[in-house]
């Protein structure tokens, strides 16, 4: 059995789900313990426990210690299945970290999977789902990854009551991921709000626009004002072209004014284009795993090496036999370059 302490690096849920996919996919029983163990409310929150007994329901596994609060908890997995699945959150935690976990398990499963999952699509400290569509798994599709998600219904904190749809068909294996130098054409986004005046989700828009038409980008943002069962606004952009998967984000907030909320996501996307990179510095998480179990050697710049992508990194020394190098320091640009396992279903 393998053994993660989820204090290390990191120190959050990202260990837990890393540990949780490779430990499907590998068929590898593995205990995490002290998990969230640098967070100021420690162990499993719902979010955390429904991404566990989500992945143990779809590789046939056995959970010990899936309970609110638990600060370890232990998975045998066995074979992994498709079908469908539905997921209830029961908060506003993040649907898109629930995929980060189970997506990649799907791919090797034994028929297509389809999960419907309930919680949040909009939240601090996690990409949204419109990030996932329309910037990740492009990323994964380049590596043979049949992925599609589809948002039905957007879910801002504290209440949620997101909806969004994920579907997948299995693979033999998985390409390397080796984009090369990389063009932006333009930018595309989407500014929206619930339960607030529709002119917030205009004003986050015309202040992107205004300062990525100024940085010489043309820009096509989507601004949409929508029912939800809390009140929100959030704002994502993404870049558009040639091996570039690069995206940013802002989330309103009580007394942020929409025009701050736009002007943070435009000077984010804006200074990583600048750096001439692949990949944003939240993609880059969601490719480590993918990468250590394709065939072939994957190799792309990242915007910012961040101690996430290196907790990423670390997962995968552990859980597999893949030859991981960066070239680059944290906080900075930087090249990683990955020598996937070939894994075959």
């Amino acid at each position: 059995m393998i053994r993660i302490d989820g204090s290390q690096m990191e120190g959050g849920g990202q260990l837990l789900r890393m540990a949780t996919t490779y430990a499907c996919i590998l068929n590898k029983p593995v205990e995490v313990y002290n998990i969230r163990g640098k967070r100021k409310n420690p162990g499993l929150r719902p979010q955390h426990l429904a991404t566990a007994k989500a992945a143990a329901k779809i590789c046939s596994g056995e959970l010990k210690g899936g309970e609110i609060g638990s600060e370890a908890v232990t998975l045998r997995p066995h074979k992994i299945l498709g079908g469908e699945y539905h997921i209830d959150i029961g908060t506003a935690g993040s649907i898109s970290l629930v995929l980060q976990c189970l997506a990649p398990i799907t791919l090797y499963a034994e028929s297509p999977t389809t999960i419907s999952i309930r919680g949040g699509t909009d939240v601090n400290w996690s990409p949204p789902t419109i990030f996932l569509e329309k910037i990740v798994y492009p990323a994964l599709e380049i590596m043979g990854a049949p992925v599609k998600l589809t948002t039905e219904k957007t879910g801002f904190y504290p209440k949620g009551g997101g909806k969004a749809t994920f579907h997948s068909k299995p693979v033999e294996r998985l390409h390397h991921f080796a984009p090369g130098s990389m063009e932006v054409h333009d930018v595309n986004g989407i500014s929206k709000c619930g339960e607030l005046p529709s002119h917030i989700a205009q004003r986050q828009a015309k202040n992107a626009d205004r300062l990525l038409h100024e940085a010489g980008f043309s820009t096509k943002i989507e601004v949409k004002n929508m029912s939800t069962l809390s009140p929100g606004s959030a704002i994502c952009l993404w870049a558009e072209g040639k091996n570039v998967f690069i995206g940013s984000d802002s989330y309103g907030d009580r007394g942020k004014p929409a025009e701050k909320v736009g002007a943070e996501a435009a000077n984010s996307l804006i200074d990583q284009i600048k750096t001439g990179a692949n990949v944003d510095r939240h993609t880059a998480d969601h490719l480590i795993l993918p990468c250590s179990l394709a065939e072939g050697i994957s190799k792309f710049m990242v915007s910012e090496i961040t101690l996430h992508t290196l907790t990423a990194i670390e997962m995968a020394r552990v859980f597999t036999d893949a030859d991981i190098t960066v070239e680059g320091k944290l906080g900075k640009p930087g090249v990683i370059s990955v020598q996937g396992i070939g894994l075959r279903k």
